[in-house]
């Protein structure tokens, strides 16, 4: 039995008359996104534990030196510019959580097909997710510098003071942002490979600790102990890293005055070539050893790499650039089905 009558149902589909906002602000609303997700926002609670972690341990050492400043009057712990160098374990254990939830999760899902389907170019999605991430690592470093300058000029009594905190403070700052700009597009270049999240995370944990290993090894080996000639009052031991032409080094023997003791001998540290270009296997020492260099520092944990300091910065601008180069190519080539 046929019949002619036909039922028309409202279901309640109405068509967008709203602005179109475009391109311009997809990419804003990436980037916000992104720059959430690396830090666990927008996810489940689990999500947020070891990032935030990270970042409490990062404040310590900040919260250690206000302390001592505005109570016994002390240095701080660590300064401005070697605060990250000293606290790199927390920024690989961060970077190496972060990246895969910024990219290997969206090939996991396949949810790049949607991306794609809407008024975003190729180049915007790594584009964002670059941005996102650099600024991630810039905040996982900047903010405890700031929490630190800010509660030391806080206890500072004078002008002076507050403007030498504030001298220390721009280096550190800097050291940030290179962190930032150097590894995020490492670190996504390898998230980018696969939608395994734990594989994504190991591969990045082991580059950065392999190369910290390799390059701590060449340091050792290429440092050496030379007895100085003897003195007859020990002498106090100036910091690693001097850059004014001394090497530092250790005193051995007895108080002057004591007759039953060997009179006192300094060992110096010197380093060949195997120790200043050592650093140049390891990424972390990109950055280190490109601060001391340009800089001048003194502060450094790392041997003075003299005249091969042009060739740190060399390899961290080549480095970044490869890499952020690869990003981009990755995401031209990448499928969407």
């Amino acid at each position: 039995m046929t019949t002619t009558d036909s039922v028309i149902h409202d279901i309640g589909y109405k068509p967008y008359t709203g602005p179109r906002l475009g391109r311009a602000h997809i990419l804003r609303s990436l980037f916000w996104f992104s720059l959430r997700s690396a830090f666990g926002f927008g996810r489940g609670a689990r999500a947020r534990i070891i990032p935030l972690a990270c970042f409490t341990a990062m404040l310590l050492p900040a919260a250690i030196s206000i302390y001592k400043v505005a109570s016994v009057g002390g240095d701080p712990v660590l300064t401005y510019a070697h605060y990250a160098d000293s606290m790199s374990l927390f920024l690989i254990v961060f970077v190496a959580v972060a990246a895969p939830e910024l990219v290997s999760r969206d090939l996991r899902h396949h949810t790049l097909p949607l991306y794609f389907s809407r008024p975003l170019r190729r180049g915007d999605y790594p584009l964002a997710k670059l941005l996102a991430l650099a600024c991630a690592i810039l905040l996982f470093e900047a903010l405890p510098l700031l929490v630190m300058y800010l509660g030391i000029i806080a206890s500072s009594t004078s002008g002076s003071g507050v403007w030498n905190q504030t001298r220390a403070l721009v280096p550190g700052l800097l050291v940030a942002l290179a962190y930032g700009l150097a590894f995020a597009p490492l670190a996504l270049l390898i998230g980018s490979m696969t939608g395994r999240r734990a594989i994504v995370t190991g591969a990045i944990a082991i580059l950065f600790l392999a190369t910290s290993a390799v390059s701590h090894v060449l340091e050792s080996a290429g440092t050496h102990l030379t007895p100085a000639a003897g003195i007859e009052q020990a002498q106090p031991v100036p910091p690693r890293g001097i850059a004014d032409g001394s090497q530092p080094g250790i005193t051995i023997g007895s108080q002057p005055g004591n007759p039953d003791e060997p009179p006192p001998f300094r060992l110096t540290r010197t380093y060949d070539s195997v120790a200043r270009y050592g650093g140049l296997a390891d990424p972390l020492r990109l950055v280190e050893g490109t601060r001391v260099w340009a800089l001048n520092a003194t502060d450094g944990q790392m041997p003075d790499p003299g005249n091969a300091g042009a060739l740190y910065a060399f390899e961290l601008i080549v480095l970044t650039g490869l890499t952020t180069g690869g990003l981009f190519l990755r995401y031209r080539k990448v499928g969407v089905a």
